[in-house]
């Protein structure tokens, strides 16, 4: 069994404006410690695949700061698209890659931005992944324990055990259920048979193409003609104008919510998607007053802040329950529960046509 990385880096992270732009997006940000998320992503994998066998699907634009940030990747390991079509087409162009190189690879698909603080753990959870991808030629997925009623994470409904030697808690995936509301989230949480949807998948290279050209046969179509026009020298403008005519579908809606043959590996350790400003609290520990800083900040008789200025101070007196972000030329502040809205600030100005702020 040869297991391959594909690591999902073309997101735009606007949800971590201003600190993200569209030249430095999420993925590219150093929200702990001293690597970037995408850095960490990478660093993790390393005892499951080395860089050789490690593949970053990016945007076209943002190839040349990948090959920068991760310099022990050959530079044929980081594929560009012409324009984002959401992680099905991602997906499928680094399985075409994979089955290029090794008709019998097994994937591991992890998103660049997630943070994970037990890698044995992540490593030990793929490795089971994969033993029942390749024993029953399941599309397999790893669903972290909820430990809230949370209405920003995908949930999956566990099924019947699968009889696999050395995999004892792998089960068959019932169904999948979108973000749900708050009501909803809490029936599924106190049910005891739903796990979050990690976002991290094992699979079979081949299995993934199949389920691939059954599910989206436009789109699987559509990224063969395009890998067969690159290899034959198409120009970059063709080429973009192929990529555009792709369906946009996330791998979760396009097949596995429409697959019988799904699966999943119950995972216990600390996971968060960094989502949001508000997911710093999950990063740092708070202050006396509540406060989640990184940088600077003093404050009177204000608590229940996340604060992100690592080089200006920011001063508050009388605030509770607050975002303030100051990243380079913008400072943004919104009450903590309207994190998830950053984005339609983002719209707004694109609508404006302020791209020095995007």
């Amino acid at each position: 069994m040869t297991l391959y990385a594909t690591i999902l880096a073309g997101g735009s992270g606007t949800r971590f404006w201003p600190q993200s732009r569209a030249t430095r997006p999420k993925q590219f940000l150093v929200l702990q410690g001293k690597r970037s998320l995408l850095q960490a992503t990478a660093d993790r994998i390393a005892p499951l695949c080395p860089p050789e066998r490690t593949v970053v699907v990016t945007a076209d634009a943002l190839c040349a700061t990948t090959r920068a940030q991760l310099p022990q990747l050959p530079p044929e390991n980081v594929l560009g698209e012409p324009q984002g079509r959401n992680t099905a087409a991602a997906v499928g162009l680094a399985a075409l890659h994979l089955l290029a190189r090794d008709a019998a690879a097994i994937m591991a698909v992890f998103p660049a931005d997630h943070v994970i603080a037990d890698a044995a753990a992540l490593c030990q959870s793929v490795q089971q992944a994969a033993a029942v991808a390749q024993q029953h030629g399941l599309l397999m997925t790893l669903g972290v324990a909820p430990t809230y009623a949370a209405t920003g994470y995908g949930y999956i409904e566990v099924g019947p055990l699968l009889a696999t030697p050395g995999v004892p808690r792998a089960h068959r995936v019932t169904r999948f259920v979108e973000k749900p509301d708050a009501e909803t989230a809490a029936r599924l949480l106190a049910s005891g048979r739903y796990l979050w949807n990690s976002g991290i998948f094992v699979w079979q290279a081949a299995t993934i193409a199949e389920a691939l050209a059954t599910h989206l046969p436009k789109l699987w179509q559509g990224l063969q003609a395009y890998v067969a026009a690159a290899r034959q020298g198409e120009s970059a403008a063709e080429l973009a104008a192929r990529y555009r005519q792709l369906p946009s579908l996330s791998i979760d809606q396009g097949v596995l919510e429409r697959s019988a043959r799904v699966g999943v590996v119950p995972v216990r350790f600390g996971w968060s998607d960094v989502g949001s400003w508000r997911a710093l609290g999950e990063l740092y520990p708070p202050d006396a007053e509540g406060n989640v800083v990184v940088g600077q900040h003093v404050g009177h008789d204000s608590s229940g802040l996340i604060v992100y200025s690592p080089d200006r101070l920011v001063a508050t007196i009388g605030v509770r329950d607050l975002i303030v972000v100051h990243a380079g030329d913008v400072v943004l502040v919104c009450p903590k529960d309207r994190d998830q809205e950053v984005r339609q600030l983002v719209e707004a100005l694109r609508a404006r046509g302020a791209q020095e702020y995007l």
